[in-house]
This record gives C-alpha cells, sequence and structure tokens, in this order.
C-alpha cells in the first residue's frame, strides 16, 4: 500500500484504482488530515460487484504502478498533459 504525505494539499493521500470496462485504468485518492485508512465493505451500501476482496484489490498496486514522483498538475502548467504526450510519443513515430 503506498500512503503519502502530499505537501501540495497538506492532507495524508491514499491512492486506489479500478478497472473500467471499455474505460479501462481508473485511479483515484482518498485523502485525509489523518492518515486515511481502507474503507470496509459492513461501512457501505450493499454493492453487486464489490466485495471486501475487490476492496482491498483497489488498494494494491503492481510494481508498474508504482509511485512516480512528479510535478503538481495546475492549470497553468498542464503537466499531465506533458507527462502523458511524452510517454505516448515513444509509442508514435
Amino acid at each position: 500500500m503506498c500512503r503519502q504525505y502530499d505537501a501540495a494539499s497538506g492532507l495524508n493521500a491514499l491512492p486506489y484504482h479500478a478497472y473500467v470496462p471499455s474505460f479501462g485504468e481508473w485511479g483515484f485518492i482518498l485523502f485525509a488530515h489523518d492518515e486515511p485508512t481502507i474503507p470496509h465493505l459492513k461501512d457501505m451500501a450493499e454493492f453487486r460487484f464489490v466485495n471486501d476482496k475487490t476492496i482491498q484489490q483497489m488498494f494494491h498496486f503492481s510494481d508498474d504502478m508504482s509511485f512516480v514522483p512528479t510535478e503538481v498538475n495546475r492549470l497553468n502548467n498542464q503537466s499531465l498533459v506533458h507527462y502523458f504526450e511524452s510517454e505516448w510519443s515513444q509509442y508514435s513515430m
């Protein structure tokens, strides 16, 4: 699990992800003043495709999805666009 302190927001961060059919891999982040914790199914409403095992998997990242230090994305710097273009430029010639 990759818990971190986010200096830009001043909050503790806990990333998670889910594969969405037809849309691919989506990432999310739980932020909290204290250390965020993985939610348990008993704390949520009933879900059709989510159970305690899938929740645990959402918070597990394989080595190829490990933390990479990046610049904070802002409206005036478009860091995410630059990272995307840089990564994908090696596949398009």
